[in-house]
């Protein structure tokens, strides 16, 4: 089941997404269903919550607390 929206957009925003259609050869609501769907699956920070959840888990240290060693990394 398809429903329909109408929206009203920027015109410089407008222009970027039929380039983006364009050059993707597209048609352009085509475009922009597709880039909804990649951002709508795209997971997001909640607003409010931790500033660096989006970087846990980038390094694998088997130092859980490295407080209780910066000394010795700093001042090798």
């Amino acid at each position: 089941m398809s429903v329909k929206f109408q929206i009203t957009l920027p015109g410089d925003l407008a222009v970027e997404l039929k380039q983006a259609a364009s050059r993707e050869k597209l048609p352009l609501a085509q475009f922009i269903r597709e880039t909804m769907v990649i951002r709508l699956r795209q997971p997001r920070a909640a607003s409010g919550g931790d500033p660096f959840a989006s970087i846990t888990g980038l390094v694998d240290a088997p130092d859980t607390d490295l407080s209780e060693s910066v000394d010795e990394i700093l001042y090798k």
